[in-house]
């Protein structure tokens, strides 16, 4: 629990100092890899997120839903070791890092705690007031301007640390 606790604090401490610093939410957690002056600061949040969060989500895992856990842990682990999405190489790593990321996390809690799914009613409450109440541009650019790849990440880290703290 604790070092669940630890991993929580890593990425949510990170997600709000860059938001800050920014001066707003960004398209992505990923992107913000390209606003730092220590780029180390997103791979080491990554990893101590991930590596912080395994011991608490493979002891709250069902029986046959582990290898999902460690889906996702090792995809952030990839996430935070190939970081420069926009190059060719690094970017086929990052998104499989984050495919496997966003989908084992997620499948994990479909099987382990169902009910903490409910979490993405938010995110897509969220999405369709934003485009509702945006007067400028198409659906489509309104959809972009959400920043819908954040919120998507949010959604899944919320999940998933609810769905490990609630089990």
């Amino acid at each position: 629990m604790i070092l669940q606790i630890i991993s929580l604090l890593i990425i949510t401490g990170y997600t709000t100092a860059v938001c800050i610093k920014a001066k707003g939410v960004p398209y992505s957690i990923s992107a913000t890899f390209y606003k730092l002056e220590h780029p180390y600061w997103f791979l080491a949040t990554m990893w101590l997120t991930a590596g912080l969060l395994m011991p608490s989500i493979l002891e709250a895992s069902k029986p046959g839903t582990e290898f999902l856990a460690f889906l996702a842990c090792v995809g952030m682990f990839m996430v935070g070791a190939a970081p420069n999405f926009k190059e060719e190489f690094e970017g086929k790593i990052h998104l499989a890092g984050a495919l496997m990321c966003v989908v084992g996390s997620q499948l994990w809690v479909a099987f382990n705690a169902w009910y903490m799914l409910v979490v993405w009613l938010g995110y897509i409450g969220y999405t369709a007031l934003y485009i509702v109440k945006e007067k400028e541009g198409n659906f489509w650019y309104k959809f972009y301007q959400s920043r819908p790849m954040f919120w998507v990440e949010i959604a899944a880290i919320s999940a998933i640390f609810l769905a490990v703290l609630f089990k």
